[in-house]
C-alpha cells in the first residue's frame, strides 16, 4: 500500500493510494479460504471446495470483493492519519469499487481531505492580554445578597397570593410551553415547574416572566432541550420562539437571620461553635468576589480565544465545517460565525493538549461525564459509558490547558488574580490552571470551597474549579 499525500490550498489535501494487485489477490484469497468450511457444493467437503468454483458464484465473489474493500478502506485511511501532519478534520474518497481484474491491475483509491494544524512556533503560553484592575465587594453588595439568600433558602412558600402578584425572582412557577420545531414542524407542548432566576435556569426565561400574572401568555425565544434524531438519542439545546402560559405561582417566606445561618452552616456535631452574622456576612463576601473572579475568567477566555486565532493565523477548514453546519441545521451568518469561532477553538486546544500532552483533572472528568449523561437522559448506571468518558476526558483536557494557557499569560494585574493570596486563592480556586496529575491516579484534592446546606446546595458563591 502505497499512500501519497499532496497539499493543496488552505487545508485542502489530495490523497492517492496505491494497492497491488498481489496484495488484493491475497486478501481475496484470505477471505475464500475463511467461508470455505461453510460452504455446501455438491462433490466436495466443507472446507475444500476449489478457488475456481468459489469464483464462479457471482453473489458470493461479490460480497468478498466488498468486503475486501471495506478492510482495504479502513487500512488506508489508518495509513493516512498516520501519515498527515497535523487533524485530518475532513476525508472525502472518490467512488471506487473492486472487480476481479483488480486483483491483477491493482486498485487506486483517491480523494481529498482537510488536514487541521497549529503552527509548531507558537507557543500557548505567554500570550498578551488587556490588562485587569482590582475587584472588590460593597457593602451594599453583601446587603443585597444576604437579602437574596434569605429568599432562596426558605423551603416556606405563601398560600394568600391574590390573582394580581406578579412574578419576583426566587418564585415557583408553574407554567405550560409550547413551540413548534422551525425545520421539522414538530409541536412540543409540556406542563412544568421552574424557579425563576434560579441556578441553571436561562436568563431569557427569567426576563420573560418577571412582572407576569397567573393567566399571561408570553411570546419569547428561549434556549430549549431538542430532540436529537438517529440511534445516539438525548437533546441538544437550540435557540426558538415559545410561547409561555402562566398557570400558577408559589412565593417563599423569607428567613430570619438565625434561620439563615443555620441553613448555611449546618451543624456536623454538638461541640461545633455555633456561627455568627459575622461568619454569614464573611461567607457572602467571599462568594461575591468568586461571582466576580469568575466574571474576569470567562471574559479573559473569551479574549484568549480571540487572540490566538487571529495573531495564529488559524486556517479554517472549510470543507468540515458545511459539513457541521449542515449537521447542526445552521444558516444564519452570525450562529456559522458564531459555531466557527468555538469550532476551531476546540480543534487548537485538542492539537495543543496532545503536543503539550496535558492531563485533565479527574475532578472535571467527572463534572464533564455526568453532564454528558444527563443531556443524553438515561438514568444512572454503575456501568462506565466509554464512548461518554472519552469525550468527557476530551473536554477536560480542553478545560485544564485554557487554564494553563490563563495563567501563564500575560497581562497588567495578573498577579492580583494568579500570585500567591491573589483573588483565586481566596476563593478557593488553588489548582485553576496548576498542571494536574495523571488522571490514572488519584488527584483528589477537593479544594472548591463548596458546602451542602440541607436541601440546598448553596455554594460560597465562588462556582467550582474548572467550570469558570
Amino acid at each position: 500500500m502505497d499512500v501519497q499525500i499532496k497539499k493543496g490550498d488552505g487545508n485542502l489535501h489530495a490523497f492517492t493510494v496505491d494497492l497491488s494487485g498481489e496484495e488484493i489477490r491475497t486478501r481475496v484469497r484470505g477471505k475464500i479460504q475463511a467461508v470455505n468450511p461453510r460452504l455446501k457444493v455438491p462433490g466436495y467437503r466443507p472446507g475444500h471446495v476449489p478457488e475456481s468454483m468459489v469464483r464462479r458464484n457471482r453473489d458470493l465473489i461479490r460480497s468478498i470483493h466488498q468486503e475486501v474493500l471495506d478492510d482495504l478502506l479502513d487500512s488506508a485511511y489508518s495509513e493516512i492519519l498516520r501519515k498527515s501532519s497535523g487533524t485530518v478534520v475532513h476525508l472525502n474518497p472518490a467512488p471506487v469499487s473492486l472487480e476481479t481484474q483488480s486483483e491483477e491491475s491493482g486498485l487506486t483509491i483517491e480523494g481529498e481531505l482537510e488536514i487541521f494544524e497549529v503552527p509548531a512556533d507558537r507557543s500557548p503560553f505567554g500570550t498578551v492580554l488587556s490588562p485587569e484592575e482590582g475587584i472588590s465587594v460593597a457593602e451594599e453588595e453583601i446587603v443585597a445578597e444576604i437579602e437574596r439568600l434569605r429568599v432562596m433558602m426558605s423551603n416556606e412558600f405563601r398560600e394568600d397570593l391574590s390573582e394580581e402578584e406578579t412574578i419576583q425572582l426566587a418564585d415557583f412557577v408553574r407554567f405550560r410551553i409550547h413551540f413548534v420545531h422551525p425545520s421539522t414542524g414538530e409541536a412540543f407542548n409540556s406542563e412544568q415547574v421552574s424557579e425563576v432566576g434560579g441556578d441553571g435556569v436561562p436568563e431569557a426565561f427569567t426576563q420573560a416572566l418577571l412582572g407576569k400574572k397567573r393567566g399571561d401568555r408570553v411570546q419569547t425565544t428561549l434556549p430549549l432541550n431538542v430532540p436529537v434524531s438517529g440511534k445516539s438519542g438525548g437533546t441538544r439545546v437550540e435557540t426558538h420562539p415559545a410561547e409561555l402560559e402562566v398557570l400558577d405561582i408559589q412565593r417563599r417566606i423569607p428567613l430570619d437571620t438565625e434561620e439563615l445561618i443555620s441553613r448555611v452552616f449546618p451543624k456536623t456535631g454538638e461541640d461545633e461553635p455555633s456561627k455568627t452574622e459575622a461568619d454569614l456576612r464573611s461567607d457572602v463576601e467571599k462568594g461575591l468576589l468568586g461571582q466576580k473572579v469568575l466574571g474576569v475568567l470567562r471574559k479573559k477566555r473569551e479574549e484568549l480565544r480571540r487572540e490566538v486565532l487571529a495573531s495564529w493565523g488559524i486556517v479554517t477548514p472549510e470543507k468540515r465545517m458545511a459539513r457541521e453546519y449542515q449537521r447542526l441545521s445552521i444558516s444564519s451568518d452570525a450562529d456559522r460565525e458564531e459555531y466557527r469561532q468555538i469550532f476551531l477553538w476546540q480543534l487548537v486546544l485538542d492539537a495543543l493538549a496532545e503536543r503539550e500532552k496535558i492531563e485533565p483533572d479527574w475532578e472535571t472528568v467527572g463534572q464533564e461525564y455526568r453532564g454528558i449523561m444527563q443531556s443524553k437522559g438515561g438514568t444512572p448506571s454503575r456501568e462506565v459509558d466509554r464512548e461518554a468518558l472519552s469525550v468527557a476526558m476530551q473536554g477536560a483536557r480542553r478545560i485544564k490547558l485554557e487554564e494553563m494557557m490563563l495563567r501563564e499569560s500575560q497581562f497588567g494585574g495578573h498577579e492580583l488574580f494568579f500570585d500567591e493570596g491573589g483573588y483565586l486563592d481566596k476563593v478557593g480556586m488553588k489548582k485553576f490552571g496548576k498542571k494536574a496529575a495523571s488522571v490514572g491516579g488519584n488527584d483528589h484534592d477537593h479544594d472548591h470551597g463548596t458546602h451542602d446546606h440541607g436541601d440546598h446546595d448553596h455554594h460560597d458563591h465562588s462556582g467550582e474549579e474548572g467550570q469558570a
